[in-house]
């Protein structure tokens, strides 16, 4: 005789459990519901296409939709000349002379840029983020609404 606490006698439908997770799944998106994921991938989807209209180089693009900070000025940035032989030297040579004359005005400059852009960027992307929370639950409200109408006209 079997023991009805034990479950490992009974058989499980994985594919019965699997539709009816996927009939949830398409129930909730139809009344306008959205996983966090998928708000996500929305967002991104969103990001991705405002960067493309206003053309902005898709490497920076890349760099903005990343999770670091990358894309964002700093003060460290690197001493460079195209110049070769002995006069790239010497240009390289008046840089590493003058740079900290120079750095003692712009360094502040520049880390407030840098603050200004994080700000910015997290403040967009959280617009962004509502913006489309937002629309899923318009979506959501105007599906309810029709399905009031209905019951309302039929009744």
């Amino acid at each position: 005789m079997s023991d009805p606490s034990n479950t490992a006698d009974v058989p499980v439908d994985v594919a019965a459990i699997m539709v009816e997770i996927r009939e949830g799944i398409e129930r909730r998106r139809r009344q306008g519901l959205r996983t966090p994921e998928e708000l996500e991938r929305l967002l991104e989807e969103r990001l991705r296409s405002y960067g493309e209209e206003s053309q902005i180089d898709p490497r920076l693009l890349k760099q903005l939709l990343h999770p670091s900070h990358g894309w964002n000025i700093s003060t460290d940035y690197p001493l460079r000349t195209q110049r070769r032989g002995l006069v790239g030297g010497l240009v390289r040579a008046a840089k590493r002379l003058v740079r900290p004359f120079v750095r003692l005005y712009t360094d502040h400059v520049f880390n407030r840029q840098a603050q200004l852009n994080l700000y910015y960027m997290y403040f967009l992307q959280d617009a962004a983020r509502q913006i489309v929370r937002l629309e899923g639950e318009v979506g959501r409200l105007r599906q309810r609404l029709e399905e009031l109408e209905r019951a309302k006209g039929a009744a």
